[in-house]
């Protein structure tokens, strides 16, 4: 897909739970405007598209949510997909200290009673386990109970593949900023990041048995992960050295920016007060 073609389509973001996509869906709206971007976080499927009134359809850009893949059914234009994958072991550490802090959570009595590893464990095959391959997958892949089945990483990777204009990771989150900038013909995607928690950056101070137990309950995401590693560098290496040159401004300008918004924000803090 060319920047034009990526223009004209529409977007779906699969935002994955805890993976950079609070700061990436910013992104977005500022490239297709606040108003033409859908946000469906309590989709299940994004069928919610299929109710929306011909005007809203037309003037529709960008879809945004945590459903399963499968929304360019109810799109009525040409639609492609990003993504953006992070290591499962800093997902689920992220996830879990993220669920203690929110009592609306239904998770949240068990994450807080339980340790980590307890709640990996208590989780089994549902959520937050293996939620990477199981929104890529497809709700069909997906047992009743929301569960796994066996289908669910062939069906991810083949989606992935087939599907996506550029899969993204967290861990080369500007990399991957620059590939969906070139592919979708995006303006430079400046940010500061969103909804960052700063504890338990790393795996510091995470007893090793339950990050051996986030392992082997995520068994298909990590193989999902170095899939999309390898997708991403393939895409890079035919971007060649361009992509690198353009990446290293990148990380300069938006160091600018990000510098930038902190002064604003403290001057306009001021007149507050």
């Amino acid at each position: 897909m060319t920047g034009s073609e990526g223009l004209k389509a529409v977007l779906i973001f699969l935002h994955l739970p805890k993976a950079a996509g609070s700061t990436l869906a910013r992104i977005i709206e500022r490239q297709y405007g606040q108003g033409n971007v859908l946000r469906l976080y309590e989709s299940i499927r994004g069928e919610e598209v299929a109710t929306l009134s011909p005007e809203r359809k037309e003037n529709l850009r960008a879809l945004i949510g945590h459903f399963y893949f499968g929304a360019h059914i109810y799109v009525t234009r040409p639609a492609t997909y990003i993504t953006i994958l992070r290591d499962p072991v800093q997902r689920i550490i992220s996830h879990y200290y993220y669920v203690r802090r929110e009592p609306s959570h239904y998770l949240y009595p068990a994450a807080q009673q339980l340790s980590l590893c307890e709640y990996v464990i208590h989780c089994g095959k549902a959520e937050p386990n293996n939620d990477q391959t199981r929104l890529l997958a497809g709700s069909e892949h997906a047992l009743e109970d929301g569960t796994w089945s066996a289908e669910m990483l062939p069906a991810a990777k083949v989606n992935l593949r087939d599907h996506f204009s550029v899969v993204g990771l967290v861990e080369e989150f500007d990399r991957s900023l620059i590939l969906f900038k070139r592919v979708l013909g995006w303006r430079s995607p400046f940010y500061i990041k969103q909804n960052v928690s700063r504890r338990h950056a790393g795996n510091g101070g995470i007893p090793e048995e339950a990050i051996r137990v986030i392992r082997t309950y995520n068994e298909m995401d990590i193989h999902l992960c170095a899939y999309a590693r390898q997708l991403l560098d393939e895409q890079a290496r035919l971007d060649g050295e361009s992509l690198e040159r353009e990446l290293r401004l990148f990380r300069t300008m938006n160091a600018i920016f990000g510098r930038l918004n902190g002064i604003k924000a403290a001057a306009a803090g001021r007149l507050r007060a």
